[in-house]
């Protein structure tokens, strides 16, 4: 069995040095509905399917790279992130955004998912595709981690990595 994950391009959102809170909240919700910047990618017609998050980004890069038949998952989408604690102060913005991955780690009650939870949403997406051969899964850089974890957990081996790079293919195998 053959697994190909692909974060999505990068996004085209820009965001302030400091924010506050709620500049932060806005902010994510706009990455969420923001454009990628597309590249050519040469991408195998080895696949036979294509799994994608359902968020736009996912969306725009599946369609970039594979001109098959996509599926949207929910399931795939992005770890959600919110502000650990309500500031008017204007703090950087990678504060806000390794803060929010910390407190995700800890199940803190900021996030508005825990990590069992995450754990879950991804043990029941491999759970429901190790029956198909050949997959190509769009999805996103955290997240990723989460995937990998879950397939090496189950035999498989391939292009491990710590930080997904965008638009990049790291392929998993597993001989039956």
């Amino acid at each position: 069995m053959r697994i190909g994950l692909v974060r999505h391009f990068e996004v085209d959102c820009s965001h302030k040095f400091v924010m506050t809170a709620e500049d932060f909240r806005k902010w994510d919700r706009l990455y969420d509905c923001s454009s990628t910047k597309k590249v050519d990618l040469l991408m195998s017609n080895t696949w036979t399917k294509c799994y994608c998050s359902d968020l736009y980004r996912a969306v725009e890069t599946a369609n970039c790279i594979y001109k098959g038949t996509i599926t949207q998952s929910e399931l795939i989408r992005e770890v959600p992130i919110a502000p650990v604690f309500e500031s008017n102060v204007k703090l950087p913005y990678i504060f806000w955004l390794m803060a929010g991955r910390l407190a995700w780690f800890c199940s803190h009650h900021s996030q508005p998912e825990t990590i069992n939870q995450t754990k879950d949403r991804v043990r029941r997406f491999i759970s429901g595709i190790l029956k198909e051969d050949n997959l190509l899964i769009v999805t996103h850089g955290f997240l990723m981690v989460q995937i990998q974890e879950q397939l090496i957990d189950r035999g498989f081996s391939g292009n491990n990595f710590k930080r997904a790079k965008c638009g990049k293919v790291y392929v998993f195998e597993k001989s039956d």
